[in-house]
This record gives structure tokens, sequence and C-alpha cells, in this order.
């Protein structure tokens, strides 16, 4: 459905809309509060889409839109910095960086399976992994003289 900003409303697929009924405030488990703002069909009675729009089972029962302005204005926010040549960058360094760890430990250090038992000496064990294989990095870092670099630009760099 479309929002229409200047009647604060959406429209739907029959051009029928969907105004502000009312706000409430939603609680997490975590203690956070969003604020929902309601909007209602004024009728959907004799709609040609309502089978397809609207799941209530009452046929007496209008469209209710419930939305989150803070969550859309996030989301937006977020896609916008995704989508920036440093999104790119950062998604494509990202992305090569968590396989690349595993890989190193599995490959080229052979690592098959935890060699202790129990959750506390397998977190330690893992840890001393993850120390040791930080510091290689940082080793081999220093000897090629990439310290001062934040992101490493891929070869084959595609423009998205």
């Amino acid at each position: 459905m479309g929002y229409y900003e200047p009647d604060d409303c959406f429209i739907c697929k029959n051009g029928r809309h969907l105004d502000l009924s009312s706000h409430y405030t939603s609680h997490a488990k975590d203690g956070t509060e969003r604020k929902i703002s309601v909007y209602r069909c004024e009728d959907c009675s004799g709609c040609p889409y309502r089978a397809a729009c609207c799941k209530a089972k009452d046929s007496e029962k209008r469209k209710e839109i419930f939305v989150c302005w803070e969550f859309q204005n996030l989301r937006k926010n977020s896609y916008h910095n995704i989508t920036t040549e440093e999104g790119k960058l950062l998604r494509c360094n990202r992305s090569i960086q968590a396989e690349g760890a595993f890989g190193q430990l599995k490959h080229n250090r052979n690592f098959k399976r935890f060699l202790t038992g129990g959750k506390v000496k397998v977190l330690a064990e893992l840890l001393f992994l993850g120390l040791s294989q930080n510091i290689a990095h940082l080793l081999a870092k220093c000897n090629s003289e990439l310290q001062n670099l934040h992101l490493i630009q891929p070869k084959a760099y595609l423009n998205f």
C-alpha cells in the first residue's frame, strides 16, 4: 500500500483511504518502548481485493495496518548506509574476513576438533586459537606494510 504523506494515510489498491485511527505504545521484554500508529480503512465492504488484502475471517472487520515510524526511519537510514561506496566496501570486506578466519584455522593450522572437554575449557581453547590468529594476522600486516589501511580494496571490486 502506498503512503500519502500530506493526509497521513495509506491508499489501498482499490483507492480507499486507511486513515490514522489511534496510537499505542508497545513494550518489549528488554524494556524498550515503541510508538505504534494504527491505520484503519473507512469501509472494506464490496471491495474486490478484500480477500487478498485483509486476512480477517470476519467479513465485517476492516483492514488495519500497524506502523512503527521510528523503525521505518531506522530502516531507511540503514539502507542508505549500506548503499554508499563506503558501505559497499565494508560489506565486501566483512564477507571476506569472517570466512577467512575459519578457513585459516581449519586448513592452514590443521584444526579439526577441540582437544579439551567442558564449556569452560573449550571456551579457553577457542580464545587461545583466536588470540594466536589475531597475532598472526598482525604480524602478516606489519610485514606487508598494510598496518595503516583500515579497509583493503578487493582486486575485483564491483560497482553494485
